[in-house]
């Protein structure tokens, strides 16, 4: 061989050295025990899980909410047509008013349900990394967050 040949092997052997030390500090799926790692992600499997049954039932629950008030107001509207009185006015501002409310009531229940969701996320995620740690390896984090890591500058 060459020396541009065996420099270029060289370089080669070198990145794969960092690729695996890399993987290393990351945590390689594929090496070793990964029990702790496994359980982790079936944490945070488990969490979506919990958080699109959340956001599942909250729709659910805004669908009802939506449903009794239509009915209500129905009733109240069949009444005033039933009496041959004109809505206009103030009782039609209140019925307006009414119409906003029970819209807002629902928003508030859709809203309720995701940040449910999202707080079930972010105790899984939690959960899964605190696994992680007391397992000796890292949390599960970006690879720009590990820049210092992965070029030896920090530890």
């Amino acid at each position: 061989m060459g020396t541009n040949s065996t420099q270029a092997l060289n370089m080669v052997q070198d990145g794969l050295g960092l690729v695996q030390d890399f993987q290393k500090m990351v945590g390689n799926p594929s090496s070793g025990d990964n029990s702790s790692e496994e359980q982790a992600r079936l944490r945070e499997t488990d969490a979506k899980r919990k958080a699109w049954e959340t956001q599942r039932h909250a729709a659910g629950d805004a669908e009802d909410l939506r449903s009794e008030r239509e009915r209500g107001r129905s009733r109240r509207a069949a009444g005033w047509g039933g009496s041959n009185l004109v809505m206009s006015g103030s009782k039609s501002l209140v019925r307006d008013a009414d119409r906003i409310k029970d819209r807002q009531d629902e928003e508030d229940v859709l809203f309720e349900g995701a940040a449910d969701a999202e707080s079930s996320l972010q105790d899984g995620r939690n959960s899964a990394n605190m696994l992680r740690i007391n397992s000796g390896a890292s949390p599960n984090r970006s690879i720009l967050s590990m820049g210092s890591k992965i070029y030896g500058t920090g530890k």
